[in-house]
């Protein structure tokens, strides 16, 4: 029966089988190469997407850290600049003379001072170093303030009214440049922190 079958260009019934069988199983390997070729692409484009939405949080999180240690400093140095304004100001001098205010707690707000000072300089010279040469002169300034500002509370004015008025003449210049210098500082500082919120902003909108 194979010979007739064969002559008349017949293949015999089990050859159809066994060819449907190659051809079906040659297929399903191709569509399973294929479907896990496509299954490892998409999970390493999913891993991707992965690696860059962390590192962008990753990114995003340090970001708003150091933004928020900037402007925790530049408060703290605007508060610095304000509070040495007030301590060398013409009103500061009115009230320690008018309370008789003794050397010793004199010299203890002076040293208060100072060390604020010292944290405003520390500041600048880590962060802003362009703003470390104003800080340096409301230091000086205020060192003389302090010492003409002494001068006034140690002198009567009823047994030395010049010597009264040439220290308070002195405590008002000094008091004023501190003032003027501070003031620019803060117009520095407060548009740093504009800047700083802009620029945030503008990064992670």
């Amino acid at each position: 029966m194979l010979d007739v079958s064969l002559n008349d260009g017949y293949l015999p019934k089990e050859m159809y089988i066994f060819l449907g069988a190659v051809i079906g199983a040659v297929a399903a390997y191709i569509t399973t190469k294929i479907t896990v070729r496509n299954q490892v692409r998409i999970a390493e484009i999913n891993a991707h997407k992965d690696v860059v939405l962390q590192s962008d949080r990753l990114l995003h999180e340090r970001v708003r850290a150091e933004v928020a240690l900037e402007r925790g400093e530049l408060r703290k140095m605007h508060v610095i600049l304000s509070k040495v304004s007030l301590e060398t100001s013409l009103t500061m001098s009115y009230i320690q003379s008018d309370n008789n205010m003794g050397l010793h707690e004199f010299r203890e707000r002076y040293m208060k001072t100072c060390y604020r000072l010292h944290e405003a300089k520390a500041i600048s010279d880590i962060y802003y170093p362009e703003m470390s040469g104003s800080v340096y002169k409301v230091y000086g300034q205020a060192n003389v303030f302090w010492g003409h500002q002494e001068s006034v509370l140690r002198t009567d004015i009823k047994d030395n009214r010049d010597v009264w008025e040439a220290s308070l003449s002195k405590v008002i210049q000094t008091g004023n440049e501190i003032s003027s210098y501070s003031y620019a500082l803060q117009e520095k500082i407060s548009t740093r922190g504009k800047e700083l919120k802009n620029a945030l902003g503008e990064r992670f909108d």
